[in-house]
């Protein structure tokens, strides 16, 4: 066998460590009983920057997993594999008509949502003393969800395929379309160069993606998969399949869609052929084997503890408006759906993470001189705290009330 050279020798050193962090953190956090998600982000915070790097630094050298390297890069990538297979393998766990029947709870979710958090964020920005513009922003950010811990947590739970756990997929779906929109303004702010033109064909490229996915997919994908049970190859219906999840993944980020829910429609569409359920078994053995741990634990390992050195005492300000937008405004967006008052509270509770969308709007405002440090440390660390206190409320307020003890169907959940 020829040496590796050292840069991969230190890719396969910093992959070994995460997956087996990871691993061991999930095991640790079911022990406790609590969502095994929890423990792979606290893993990926004790080995990385903020835990390890600091305490090692103590004693002159700094030896942590750091995702600035090189090597965190890589590992990174597959971290954002496992989040597309993640949410591949929730909608191979759906069915069309189910997402489709909670349509109306999740367009008033998602609606909910939006008109609580964008206020409140504004609101607590001019408590702060903050300008219009920063406060914008500060609303702006608190707009999006990231779906990718609540999606892992409702696997961990057995409750994704639960009302309210299909009303969180559509509510995200349709956040996310929420969140574009709501970055085009405040950029085209930040500029002074709000174009009306420019939001319309943003509008126009999500309204074609979504024409064609919902028109075209429902038998196109299927017919695909079915060619392909003909074929001699080894595995090769699932080397399709993982090529259709990574095609319109892209399709969806040139539209301006998150890639994320364009593998989750990929799933979806999937889920209509006779292979879904092998796909199934097949992409969990990949997913939850490497690449879906890493994605948690990256998160974890992503997370800059330093930020609450410069938030100051008005992180609890920002902290509140985060978790009563969510809870409260698409709460009451199912409420008016028709859904029981335990059922909205999960859907609110499910919504409540902060991720990427929200560091990209931060971050577009950092750049352009929109906003200061402050708000963006401040995002950091609110995309932290939803993310790391999510699972255990999404745990606690299945457990309690009305339908604590609904069953699933089988092949949810982890191996």
């Amino acid at each position: 066998m020829r040496e590796l050279p050292p840069e991969t020798s230190s890719l396969l050193l910093y992959l070994g460590i995460l997956l087996l962090a990871a691993r061991l953190g999930a095991l640790f956090a079911n022990r406790l009983r609590m969502p095994p998600v929890l423990g792979e982000i606290l893993a990926g915070l004790l080995v990385g920057p903020s835990v390890a790097g600091s305490l090692s630094s103590h004693l002159g050298h700094r030896l942590c997993l750091d995702p600035s390297t090189p090597e965190g890069g890589w590992v990174g990538f597959l971290a954002d594999l496992g989040i597309l297979l993640l949410l591949f393998l929730a909608g191979l766990s759906l069915e069309w008509e189910e997402l489709r029947a909670s349509g109306r709870e999740a367009a008033l979710a998602a609606l909910g949502g939006t008109l609580w958090a964008f206020p409140l964020g504004f609101a607590a920005a001019h408590v702060l003393g903050w300008t219009s513009l920063e406060a914008a922003f500060a609303g702006g950010v608190l707009v999006a969800t990231s779906v990718g811990i609540s999606v892992g947590t409702l696997l961990d739970l057995h409750r994704l395929h639960s009302r309210e756990g299909i009303t969180i997929l559509g509510a995200a779906v349709i956040d996310d379309v929420f969140g574009i929109i709501v970055l085009s303004l405040l950029v085209g702010l930040a500029y002074g160069s709000l174009s009306v033109l420019g939001l319309i064909w943003t509008l126009l490229l999500m309204l074609a993606f979504f024409l064609l996915i919902f028109t075209v997919g429902p038998r196109l994908v299927p017919w695909i998969l079915a060619r392909s049970t003909g074929v001699r190859a080894p595995e090769f219906s699932l080397s399709l399949a993982l090529a259709l999840v990574f095609l319109i993944s892209s399709l969806a980020e040139k539209t301006r869609i998150a890639a994320i829910t364009g593998a989750f429609l990929v799933g979806l569409l999937a889920s209509r052929s006779p292979l879904s359920r092998t796909l199934r078994e097949k992409v969990s053995v990949i997913g939850y084997g490497l690449l879906i741990p890493l994605f948690f634990a990256e998160v974890g390992l992503r997370t800059d503890l330093g930020a609450l050195r410069e938030v100051g005492p008005g992180i609890l300000l920002f902290l509140g408006a985060s978790f009563l937008s969510k809870i409260g405004g698409c709460g009451s967006g199912a409420l008016l759906g028709g859904m029981g008052r335990w059922e909205a509270l999960r859907v609110g509770v499910g919504m409540m993470p902060r991720g990427e969308v929200a560091l990209i709007i931060a971050s577009a405002g950092l750049r352009v001189g929109a906003i200061g440090s402050q708000l963006f440390s401040m995002t950091v660390v609110t995309v932290f705290f939803t993310s790391l206190l999510t699972p255990p409320l999404l745990k606690l307020v299945f457990g309690r009330g009305p339908g604590r003890g609904y069953l699933p169907r089988q092949g949810q959940g982890r191996r």
